[in-house]
């Protein structure tokens, strides 16, 4: 959880709300909630309705981390920022996801066996889209203090956090480590 952690407090740094002390500790949990939550998508049992549970899970994460920063941020760019950010991330554990996603279709053990691979993919997949999106945010205000982003903004500097496949595999990677059934 180094990685999020250190996110958060940059994060909170860059926002100037590092008077607030708990700003970066508060930001944490939320993508930590949001990753346990994302454990329960991965069992449905609907190939593919998992992966969009998912997607929807960390969209609501991205709107309540703008809530905790005050961010006014669209609904449509909060979607194409989490459709984006997941879509790369899903491509770097397309491996796990694919063999989770199709061991589902197998009744009984198959469902719970994919499941509990995915779960703790998906928990992953999910960290690293925090703190993917907390350096978005502070990429963003860094280049721009007046904090007025459009949409392309948000798709630049997304797709620049998430080019480094190596780098999302051990994000990926990391946030499984913290995974615990």
């Amino acid at each position: 959880m180094s990685q999020l952690v250190e996110a958060s407090v940059r994060l909170a740094e860059v926002m100037h709300k590092a008077a607030d002390a708990q700003l970066p500790k508060r930001l944490a949990d939320i993508v930590k909630l949001h990753a346990g939550l994302a454990v329960g998508s991965a069992f449905i049992p609907v190939p593919g309705a998992d992966l969009a549970a998912t997607v929807a899970n960390i969209w609501a994460m991205y709107a309540r981390i703008n809530n905790e920063l005050g961010l006014k941020v669209s609904e449509n760019v909060i979607k194409t920022v989490a459709g984006g950010v997941a879509t790369n991330l899903a491509g770097a554990a397309a491996g796990l996801l694919v063999v989770g996603t199709a061991a589902k279709l197998f009744p009984g053990m198959g469902s719970l066996g994919g499941a509990a691979l995915m779960a703790a993919t998906v928990f992953g997949i999910t960290i690293a889209s925090g703190i993917i999106y907390m350096r978005v945010i502070a990429a963003l205000h860094e280049a721009n203090r007046s904090g007025s982003f459009t949409e392309e903004d948000f798709k630049r500097a997304a797709d620049a956090f998430t080019r480094d496949k190596d780098s999302l595999k051990d994000m990926i990677k990391e946030g499984r480590k913290d995974y615990q059934p």
